[in-house]
């Protein structure tokens, strides 16, 4: 289709909509969508780049690897600076145009990207007003040419103009809802063309409302830039998210490579994916491992579970049934995915992650143990929280818990210290909203046993012994203490017959796990009498049971 052909198809479309607002009972319904529209831009205060860089994610089919999104402020063009978000994925379709001009409707599929509820976009409105849209042609070779939908939306200038001669034009027009009629775009702004030639597909331009609007990306970007908790962590679509800030010495809105960047930050991201041994690991919830390099964030490794297609329908079915969930969720055509992440190399003194759906999440959303969790957990309006008794994410959490013990038993097969650490961080959960109800029934569905009988203590062994025999049951073994004994050692102690947690996996692990299983796992007999040991060094502490 020709571009003005497209052109034209807006304009038809964009004046369609604008002839509701010649009808009272439309106009009704406008002044309620015009009220939610901005009820639902302040829920997500603080969140329009966040919103952005998910739609530019959702942008890319799910098979890429290699996406790109490039967010630029030009704080010189304009009366308050410019912001572009631009990506490398899909251009926009007719479907999406459509779908973008409506409340709470979205061109996406249940489960297939980040975003399905339709409003995220409207998230812009505290910062912009006007924002502009320039797309490829979806429907041709992808090349430099801007040549597909391009359009921005009607304004309460352009709705007055539409009804000249009406008498309540002005009342109309102050009324109107944003973001719901398109109109074409001729002309490809200068910087738009030169993110175009850089291989992006589509670029979201927003011109800026305010030296508070202005500040607020700014300070935005720089958090993106600088997270502890790493953004590109689970966006496995994306390769490069680029954050650039430039105020131009030159005229506006020209960008070229010869004007200087304020700042300018690239967030990468690589996967390498490897082959762990599942035979005989002592489970049957199988699960995937990669080795995730976020660059100057660090690397993690990130193992995968699947949540089959029967149980995640059947609770689907339950929300929906119970009107926690709207009938859409049942149109999920995939089995979920939940993700677990644990920093590389094991850290001396692992912290608590992060839950994520995609993004991070608010920043009380803490993971239950020292690592991420992602998710297509229900959210939070504003995606910074989670109902914690819907059965969708009550369902989801069971799987990071399936997860985990699943992945710390493949763990447990790998002899390198690194990873023995990790083992250990997979099952160390707290001892909060139900965890431990739902690791012992995670346990139950994982291993077909107790969690008091699954191997989770690291153990001391004679050398040359195989990885699984360096692990034993909560309850048959004991930590040693954390001191400086030069008699007593966990050693000795070994080599006297006492079952010891291996000291190796650091103390701070140890007694977390050591609280974990006191916690979760029922009193049982701890091989051996340990205070015989207490008998060769009077000055020594008594060893503390695992359990």
């Amino acid at each position: 289709m020709a571009r003005s052909a497209r052109a034209e198809q807006l304009r038809k479309y964009g004046r369609s909509v604008l002839e509701g607002a010649r009808s009272d009972q439309v106009l009704r319904m406008a002044r309620q969508v015009n009220a939610v529209s901005y009820t639902s831009a302040r829920e997500y205060a603080g969140r329009s780049l966040f919103e952005l860089l998910q739609n530019g994610y959702d942008a890319h089919p799910r098979d890429r690897r290699d996406g790109r999104v490039h967010v630029l402020l030009d704080e010189a063009e304009g009366e308050w600076g410019m912001l572009y978000v631009a990506n490398g994925g899909t251009p926009f379709t007719w479907r999406n145009v459509e779908r973008i001009c409506e409340l709470a409707q979205s061109s996406k599929e249940v489960g297939e990207g980040i975003g399905n509820k339709g409003v995220g976009f409207r998230s812009i409105l505290p910062i912009s007003d006007a924002p502009e849209i320039y797309s490829a042609d979806p429907d041709g070779p992808l090349g430099p040419e801007l040549d597909g939908y391009c359009f921005r939306f009607a304004q309460k200038a352009d709705v007055e103009e539409f009804l000249a001669g009406e008498d309540n034009a002005h009342e109309v027009a102050a009324e109107y809802p944003p973001l719901q009629a398109p109109l074409p775009l001729d002309d490809v702004p200068a910087t738009c063309r030169h993110l175009a030639a850089q291989g992006y597909v589509t670029i979201v331009r927003l011109p800026l409302l305010s030296e508070a609007a202005r500040v607020e990306v700014w300070l935005r970007m720089r958090q993106l830039a600088g997270a502890k908790v790493p953004v590109m962590l689970f966006l496995d679509r994306l390769a490069i998210l680029t954050l650039e800030r430039r105020a131009f010495g030159g005229e506006a809105g020209e960008l070229d490579d010869r004007q200087e960047a304020l700042e300018r930050h690239e967030l990468t991201r690589s996967e390498n994916r490897f082959a762990v041994a599942q035979q005989g690991a002592g489970h049957g919830f199988p699960v995937s491992c990669a080795t995730v390099d976020l660059g100057p964030s660090g690397t993690f490794l990130v193992v995968r579970g699947t949540v089959e297609k029967e149980r995640l329908n059947s609770t689907l079915a339950e929300a929906v049934g119970s009107g926690l969930l709207d009938d859409t969720w049942q149109e999920w055509k995939r089995s979920a995915v939940v993700e677990v992440a644990l920093p590389l190399p094991a850290p001396r003194r692992p912290r608590r992650g992060q839950i994520y759906t995609f993004l991070p999440m608010g920043e009380d959303q803490a993971a239950p143990f020292p690592g991420h969790v992602n998710a297509p957990f229900f959210t939070k309006f504003d995606r910074t929280g989670l109902p914690s008794n819907n059965p969708l994410n009550v369902l989801l959490l069971d799987a990071v818990a399936e997860t985990c013990l699943a992945a710390a038993a493949v763990l447990r097969t790998v002899p390198e210290p690194p990873m023995r650490q990790l083992a250990v961080d997979l099952v160390s959960w707290e001892s909060e909203k139900g965890s431990a109800g739902r690791l012992r029934a995670a346990a139950l569905r994982v291993h077909g046993c107790e969690l008091a009988d699954v191997p989770l203590v690291p153990v001391l062994t004679a050398d040359g012994a195989v990885s699984e025999a360096g692990w034993t049951p909560p309850r048959g073994a004991v930590l040693w203490p954390d001191l400086d004994l030069t008699v007593i050692t966990a050693r000795r102690a070994h080599e006297a017959g006492i079952v010891v947690a291996d000291p190796e996996i650091g103390g701070d692990r140890l007694k977390r796990l050591a609280t974990l299983c006191k916690a979760r796992v029922p009193v049982g007999a701890v091989p051996g009498d340990p205070r015989r040991l207490r008998g060769t060094d009077r000055r020594g502490p008594s060893p503390t049971p695992a359990r």
